[in-house]
């Protein structure tokens, strides 16, 4: 199969690094959290998912539902690795409080020792040169992961909870290779998913070189990207930062930018925002969330 070689150590301890666990659950400050431990898979290993429910929460209405990555790190900067949060619960909560976003449910999906494999999206390999590899010593099952999410937890969701179970009110939304995964799951399941919000995403696929800003890796995502994708068939949102990790997306991304815009999409559907100063990390991920939040949930 046709992959490419560019992991890095560095990249490796991100994956390590991304998936510690704590022994204390997440507490939140608004809303309420229910917690489902080693949520079972045929497809994937099992794994905590968490539904945060907004306050008020009642059967009588239906709910929009936003599925996340990284469900360790969304609520709780004390149980989280590096003792940083995206904040979801506030920021959802006043945004819906104010009547800017529709009402809508979180569903947190824990990561695992294979994050970056399970984020990977499998079928760029047909884009690439052969005899490389994407990922080498990490099992790639991105497309495991996405069958998990719509062919298991999602009939669970709309079966135990009060959701609108259609296209139109299901929504992605991930950082970094989170941020991979969630826009193909836009290629992969454009029946299930209305749109996804791509915070700093990996658009490298692996930790980038100076030297080779645009590589075989990236510009097969890229491809993949627009050719499954249909023009304005969905939301689109991506952004990035200029600092630590995000200081090498700049290039890659804007390629996407201009591949997207060449093909149609207005701005209706894609929006790309910049943030000077801004760096890979969950702080600066929290500071602008109301924006891609407004952007899907409007």
């Amino acid at each position: 199969m046709k992959r490419t070689m560019l992991l890095s150590s560095l990249a490796a301890l991100l994956v390590l690094a991304g998936s510690c666990r704590k022994a204390e659950e997440p507490q939140v400050n608004k809303g309420r959290l229910e917690v489902y431990k080693d949520f079972p898979s045929k497809y994937i290993p099992s794994r905590t998912v968490r539904v945060w429910l907004p306050e008020g929460y009642t059967s009588d209405k239906q709910y929009d539902v936003l599925y996340m990555h990284d469900g360790q790190m969304l609520f709780d900067a004390r149980t989280s690795w590096n003792r940083q949060e995206w904040g979801i619960d506030e920021a959802m909560d006043s945004l819906q409080a104010s009547g800017k976003i529709r009402p809508t449910i979180v569903i947190a999906i824990d990561n695992t020792l294979n994050r970056i494999g399970e984020f990977c999206p499998d079928d760029i390999v047909e884009y690439l040169p052969e005899g490389s590899e994407v990922y080498p010593f990490l099992t790639e099952q991105g497309n495991d992961y996405l069958r998990f999410i719509v062919e298991e937890l999602k009939p669970f969701i709309d079966s135990t909870y009060a959701t609108y179970p259609e296209r139109e009110h299901t929504w992605l939304m991930g950082s970094s290779c989170g941020g991979l995964i969630s826009s193909y799951a836009l290629c992969k399941y454009p029946e299930v998913f209305a749109g996804a919000a791509c915070l700093s995403t990996h658009c490298t696929l692996a930790f980038p070189r100076p030297d080779k800003p645009d590589s075989a890796v990236m510009a097969a995502y890229r491809r993949y990207l627009t050719e499954h994708l249909a023009v304005n068939s969905a939301k689109l949102y991506m952004d990035n930062g200029d600092k630590t990790l995000d200081a090498y997306y700049g290039e890659a991304q804007a390629a996407i930018n201009a591949s997207l815009r060449a093909a149609g999409w207005d701005s209706a559907h894609f929006a790309y925002q910049y943030f000077p100063g801004a760096a890979h990390c969950e702080n600066d991920w929290q500071a602008r969330l109301p924006i891609p939040l407004s952007f899907l949930l409007e």
